[in-house]
């Protein structure tokens, strides 16, 4: 893992995601592409006729408050001593990351704040970066992007395309973790079992341990929040699972419950 890509802008979650992409890039060499969006309703008007154009005005204030922002982070990350580069696409956040990613090796966001309004701007960036990216997400909390990859690693497990995807992902991290965890939640497929994924990490010297919780009243998500809680984990490794755009969300219940909830960063792949 040398390439990191990023999100950059001015919400409440910047400055946790630069914190984090510190302490990445520090602790694996990262080379940071600071990426920002432009997309046209940042700077877009309606007439009274129910059209729509471009301001220059609104164009101007909102590329000034982009230099702002990355004047900022690039001071913070030569400060750091921290290898970087800057990318500024037109579009959507989503699409531009999604187009930067090709060659990156992760990608950082943020947590959601919220699950109210239903398809609302966070759901739709980390829903279509998540379930589109063929890169490995790490979102932190909008408020806190402190990382301890040093300390306790939990790692959900399901016998899915995208729990292995996940875990194969994250062997670089799990690799400095002082202890791995691998949970299921209720009944596991026969055909890949927990022991499988553990045995897949043996084999690049990584100890872990096997953690089945029963599935009782609560629901998989919830349940596998109490044991990233219980367990004190400092990060948690999880398969990005998605619906369509039909279906109106495009996160699945425990991508939801997690991104909602989870008071660690995660990483994420689909």
């Amino acid at each position: 893992m040398k390439t990191g890509l990023l999100h950059v802008a001015e919400d409440r979650g910047g400055e946790a995601r630069v914190d984090a992409a510190i302490q990445l890039a520090k602790a694996f060499g990262l080379h940071l592409t600071g990426t920002q969006a432009a997309p046209l309703s940042a700077y877009a008007m309606a007439d009274p006729f129910g059209g729509v154009y471009p301001s220059l005005k609104l164009f101007a204030e909102h590329e000034k408050r982009q230099d702002a922002t990355r004047a900022s982070i690039e001071e913070r990350l030569r400060d750091d001593g921290v290898s970087f580069g800057w990318v500024r696409g037109a579009g959507s956040p989503a699409v531009v990351l999604l187009d930067q990613s090709r060659l990156n090796d992760l990608i950082i966001l943020s947590h959601l704040e919220s699950d109210e309004g239903g398809w609302d701007a966070e759901l739709d960036l980390v829903g279509d970066v998540a379930v589109h990216s063929r890169a490995p997400i790490l979102s932190v909390p909008y408020d806190n992007g402190t990382l301890n990859l040093e300390g306790t690693a939990l790692v959900a497990w399901n016998a899915s395309f995208e729990a292995a995807q996940a875990l194969r992902f994250s062997v670089p991290l799990l690799s400095r973790a002082s202890l791995v965890q691998i949970v299921t939640i209720g009944d596991e497929a026969p055909e890949f079992p927990a022991s499988g994924a553990a045995a897949y990490l043996s084999h690049h010297g990584i100890k872990s341990e096997l953690l089945p919780v029963p599935l009782a009243d609560l629901s998989v998500g919830e349940e596998l929040l109490n044991v990233a809680i219980d367990t004190q984990a400092n990060f948690v490794v999880l398969g990005a699972y998605g619906h369509s755009r039909i279906r109106e969300r495009i996160l699945g219940g425990v991508t939801r419950e997690m991104l909602l909830r989870c008071p660690k960063p995660l990483l994420l792949a689909h």
